[in-house]
């Protein structure tokens, strides 16, 4: 059965939170903890001064995945501080749709976009254990950028794509 992407529309936050939430109860597969209410979820990921774009992967017409994709915080205090023409992404895949390829055509809209923003680089950020989140993201073309210890007490490996100038 074929996939495609679109960008996120205000009518899929209750879909993709609930994607999310499912992920972060299933456990291991994101460094988010807490599960948010989808008006939450709208907040944090597309009410942010900083979001960018968002696509969703469809298939049968249900949407079985999404990708975000966010400018970096100039201000921001942490240990991960990044410059401000960077971005920071995030994929999130259903379980029962994970390898059908879903996240790759995820990542060829969203890098398209990103490309016309004149953004410099994309940061994957991924806890250590998820092996397979590494994986995927390394098959896209991104590489170790920096090890940390996130702010959540988490240890974390930033993956980063450097766009065409």
């Amino acid at each position: 059965m074929s996939i495609y992407v679109r960008k996120v529309r205000s009518d899929d936050v209750i879909e993709i939170s609930n994607i999310l939430n499912e992920i972060i109860v299933e456990g291991g597969k994101t460094l988010n903890n807490n599960t948010m209410t989808p008006l939450e979820f709208e907040k944090v990921y597309f009410k942010s001064q900083f979001a960018l774009c968002g696509h969703v992967a469809i298939q049968a017409k249900s949407i079985i995945g999404f990708q975000l994709l966010e400018w970096s915080d100039p201000n921001w205090a942490g240990v991960d501080k990044l410059p401000s023409d960077w971005g920071l992404i995030s994929t999130y895949i259903k379980k029962n749709a994970r390898r059908l390829s879903a996240g790759k055509q995820l990542f060829h809209a969203t890098k398209l976009y990103a490309s016309k923003t004149h953004m410099i680089s994309i940061i994957a950020t991924v806890g250590i254990f998820n092996k397979v989140a590494i994986k995927f993201y390394d098959s896209l073309g991104f590489y170790e950028y920096e090890q940390f210890k996130n702010d959540g007490n988490q240890y974390c490996v930033a993956k980063r794509f450097d766009l065409p100038v």
